[in-house]
């Protein structure tokens, strides 16, 4: 179908937002749990965010590939999305419930366990879905339009859970002025994350459902590998030029936005100096991006093309990300009075947000343009192995970044449940500057990957009337 109706659109994106909700649990609140909360080293706390990826990085385009040439009455995708809903919930509560006084290596190993099993169950509910989104459209602008509420409702997904994380589960008490640092309060936080996930995935499922006569069937080849190394497929899909340079900016973007992502807690409340209750409304800034979001990412690429708004999205969005920073190192917000600070982040972050939205809504449209090329030269539909890899490329977010962010956190010896008076300067503006400076030039450095994108408009309906004509 060219155009879905909306309710498909509605239905198709609220599956987004478990991974909304899996993205803000992981990003914002796991590493600072575990970090802060119950002592597990950054180093530590990190490396099972990394190790945690590397199982992605095999069970992405295995379940990809599988539902590719599944057969059943149900289709390809469905019974893989029905099939991780309710188990996410479950593995997401206990990630967020570890025993008590655990060791250091018996808590890294239940964050290494929980995480993984967190990540398979998105997994199997989360490629299929993306795979979904490039068979109900398969216009060149109206998938942009279609993944603009996949993108929407991932991000609904990351506000909900960060506003009702912070006002409701980590409200300052008597006991802990920083409700963050209450670790009774995770399990309740867990249930809540767990149950809106699966509930979303419940949704989209049962709202999907009638499309399933009118998807792609499966094509059979007679050397197909077996789907069990479907990984080792990820590789082939790296020799399409078009692919190859969206997979790296999917990968460099989106571990820079791990990095950063990690790290708001502590920027907000150690360098900026937010108390708690500031934090919920803080996070909400990601409202701005997902009411203009998808207005820009249209706008930009019907005025110049895709790849080129994608540059004007992702430098535009570092320069109001990281002007806090700057005016931080300026000294600006010391004369400032706390209310008119957080209403200055507040809308630098909400501006950024439109840009960097519009930017992730860019790059999936652009994908699914590379499947259709894919299929020209291959005769073959394998959006899940394209979309696992993309999956795979995402969840580096957490990954990648909160390795780093773990790591450069302990080379700057922060310190571990500190109020923000007790922390050193020095540390604060080691803080602000890894945030800030380095980050924005890290950023501003993926254009020159993007800009090797080659698929333009023009390329792209020469493509589909080759396909329609063979």
């Amino acid at each position: 179908m060219a155009v879905p109706s909306l309710g498909m659109r509605l239905s198709y994106g609220v599956g987004q937002l478990s991974d909304g909700v899996k993205q803000s649990a992981f990003s914002t609140f796991l590493f600072f749990y575990y970090n802060q909360v119950l002592g597990l080293s950054g180093s530590l706390a990190g490396l099972a965010a990394l190790m945690a990826l590397m199982v992605d990085a095999i069970t992405d385009p295995m379940v990809g590939q599988v539902s590719d040439r599944f057969r059943s009455r149900w289709g390809r995708r469905h019974p893989f999305m029905l099939a991780g809903a309710i188990p996410f919930g479950i593995a997401i509560l206990m990630l967020f419930s570890p025993p008590d006084e655990l060791s250091q290596l018996a808590l890294f190993a239940w964050m290494l366990g929980g995480a993984i099993a967190v990540r398979l169950m998105l997994t199997l509910f989360y490629v299929p879905h993306l795979s979904l989104g490039a068979e109900l459209a398969t216009d060149y602008y109206g998938r942009t339009s279609l993944i603009g509420y996949r993108v929407f409702f991932t991000y609904a997904g990351i506000l909900v859970t960060s506003v009702v994380g912070f006002s409701i589960f980590f409200p300052p008490t008597e006991s802990f002025p920083n409700g963050m640092l209450n670790a009774a309060s995770y399990p309740g936080f867990g249930m809540f994350c767990g149950v809106l996930g699966s509930v979303a995935m419940l949704i989209s499922v049962n709202g999907t459902w009638r499309s399933i006569p009118r998807l792609s069937q499966p094509v059979h080849t007679a050397n197909e590998r077996s789907a069990w190394l479907a990984f080792i497929d990820v590789f082939r899909t790296l020799r399409q030029a078009s692919f190859r340079t969206l997979f790296t900016a999917i990968l460099v973007f989106c571990t820079l936005a791990g990095i950063v992502q990690t790290l708001l807690i502590y920027v907000a409340t150690y360098v900026f100096e937010f108390q708690p209750e500031h934090l919920a409304g803080l996070a909400s800034s990601v409202l701005v991006g997902i009411l203009f979001a998808s207005l820009v990412a249209q706008g930009l690429s019907r005025r110049f093309d895709k790849r080129w708004a994608l540059n004007i999205c992702v430098v535009t969005g570092g320069v109001f990300a990281f002007s806090p920073q700057v005016l931080y190192f300026g000294g600006y917000l010391e004369t400032i009075s706390t209310e008119l600070k957080f209403v200055l982040i507040f809308s630098l972050n909400g501006m950024s947000h439109i840009f960097f939205i519009a930017y992730m809504i860019l790059l999936d449209s652009m994908l699914s343009d590379c499947i259709d090329e894919h299929q020209l030269n291959s005769g073959k539909r394998e959006e899940g192995l394209f979309f696992a890899a993309r999956s795979f490329a995402t969840k580096a977010s957490y990954g990648l970044g909160s390795f780093f962010a773990g790591v450069g956190l302990d080379i700057i010896r922060f310190p571990q449940s500190a109020n923000p008076e007790s922390v050193p300067q020095e540390a604060v503006t080691s803080l602000a500057i890894f945030s800030g400076p380095v980050m924005f030039i890290l950023f501003v450095a993926t254009v020159a990957i993007s800009s090797r994108y080659p698929m333009t408009e023009a390329r792209h309906r020469e493509i589909m009337r080759q396909i329609e004509a063979g």
